[in-house]
């Protein structure tokens, strides 16, 4: 066989997302919190950038110095009018004191040691979020994967409904599980497990070079962990052939996996949360309209000194560049944040009109609703959709709720009607509510009557809608 060495030409297309883009992209995801000390690490960076309160904070001072001293002036009996009043010949070319750029840098002094000051332990869902950049995750799939992140509970597990996955996101079943297999090979590994077994199985690369690594796996495999659980010991020595003194060490092995992996955060973040919702429903000649609080985004400007600096003649051209390099980081900047405003707007609004029934029922008002039919409808990609609501949340009639929670699944009820899987859930809560609690229904039952009531929900989906409610079994809820 011949190898020779060539050069060749080869023509692809290729998609690269702009700086401008991936900028306005990250900033979109950001929570308000986040977005806030984002732009406080912007500040820092970029000496260009003035923060408009500090400035307001220090006009405003010297508004009332300014009248104080007017006022005092009025009763002197040497003032005429004359005279000029202290602070109203300044002009926006006059030169900027040195007071107020050492006003400045305390003020940014002491907010930057303000927040150095405050410390938070990383959340399982930040921790599994910052990875997803590296992991071996097509970034097409990175919406769908923070969405399956954020349904996992304090142990790691997956506690949301893949059926319910699939229709808002509208990936298929074999897509859904394929991402939720890669967020179980993130650090903690097993995270995103939906049974135990996935879990430990996650996990197995921890036995590497152990003599017991391959029975591990078929007590996994084989589902022998309720044997052990229940101590049928016997039965599990048969099926895998081995000796009771191999299976104490092979026991030994298995405990050294961790069936609550995400364990070490559970406790990080459990401080009160205070939400600030981003959005507000305001009430317009009967339209329930999107409106995003100007005074809870950050308002930054270009400061006039560094402006004003690139006309000074006495400012050498090295100089000049690197302001010019930093206004258009700024003005980057500045316009990224516009377009986030605009994109929250225009994708609150359209889950808006598309939920009038919540403005009027609350949960049980929703319809079953997808992101794509909001994409589809304001212009955008279905992943646009997934980073806008991702952590923002409206304030609303029915109080403060997560954007997120504006889609639902549902089921399409005997008379045709499709209804949220909120409805489902708040008439099963009712049933329960009024059940006879020395004979509470099984969940069989609980499935005929909610047939009964036009809703057609399997046993299987009414122990999973209760165990959501946080509601016992039969035996549990007897008294």
């Amino acid at each position: 066989m011949a190898f020779s060495n060539e050069l060749r030409q080869r023509q692809a297309q290729t998609m690269t997302l702009a700086p401008q883009m991936r900028l306005s992209l990250g900033m979109l995801a950001m929570s308000l919190p986040e977005l806030r000390a984002e732009l406080y690490r912007e500040m820092s960076d970029n000496p260009v950038i003035e923060d408009i309160e500090q400035t307001l904070e220090r006009e405003t001072v010297s508004q009332k110095e300014h009248e104080s001293e007017v006022r005092e002036r009025t009763f002197d009996s040497d003032y005429t009018e004359d005279d000029d009043i202290p602070g109203s010949s300044y002009t926006a070319d006059a030169d900027i004191p040195d007071s107020t750029y050492t006003a400045d840098a305390d003020a940014l002094e002491r907010r930057q040691r303000f927040f150095d000051s405050q410390t938070r332990n990383e959340t399982l869902e930040e921790h599994l979020l910052n990875q997803l950049e590296t992991a071996d995750i097509d970034e097409r799939d990175a919406s769908l994967a923070e969405m399956l992140i954020g349904d996992l509970n304090d142990d790691g597990f997956f506690v949301g409904s893949i059926p319910d996955v699939m229709m808002v996101s509208g990936e298929s079943e074999v897509k859904v599980r394929e991402v939720l297999a890669a967020i179980m090979a993130l650090d903690p590994p097993g995270c995103g497990a939906t049974t135990l077994e996935e879990c430990l199985l996650a996990q197995i690369d921890k036995l590497d070079g152990s003599p017991y690594q391959q029975e591990v796996r078929e007590i996994l495999e084989r589902h022998h962990l309720k044997d052990i659980a229940e101590g049928r010991i016997a039965t599990v020595e048969r099926d895998l052939g081995m000796s009771h003194e191999r299976y104490a060490d092979v026991l030994s092995a298995l405990r050294t996996l961790d069936p609550r992996p995400a364990r070490a955060f559970s406790r990080a973040g459990r401080g009160v949360a205070y939400v600030n919702p981003e959005v507000h429903a305001v009430n317009v000649d009967g339209r329930w309209m999107a409106r995003v609080d100007d005074r809870s985004l950050p308002e930054i400007r270009i400061s006039s000194r560094y402006l004003k600096m690139l006309n000074d003649p006495k400012i050498d051209t090295e100089t000049k560049e690197y302001i010019r390099g930093k206004i258009a980081a700024a003005n980057s900047f500045v316009e990224a944040v516009e377009r986030r405003e605009k994109t929250i707007t225009s994708i609150a609004q359209a889950i808006f009109d598309a939920q009038p029934g919540f403005f009027k029922d609350g949960l049980r008002g929703l319809r079953p609703l997808t992101m794509q039919e909001i994409a589809d409808k304001v212009g955008v990609h279905h992943t646009t959709v997934s980073r806008t609501v991702h952590d923002k949340y409206a304030s609303t009639p029915r109080g403060t709720i997560e954007l997120r929670k504006f889609f639902t699944s549902g089921i399409v009820t005997d008379s045709g009607e499709h209804v949220s899987k909120a409805n489902v859930m708040d008439a099963l809560k009712r049933l329960i509510d009024d059940e006879d609690k020395t004979s509470p229904c099984s969940d069989e039952r609980l499935s005929e009557l909610l047939k009964a009531e036009g809703y057609p929900v399997a046993r299987r989906t009414v122990a999973k809608y209760r165990t959501q409610l946080g509601i016992p079994g039969v035996s549990e809820r007897r008294t």
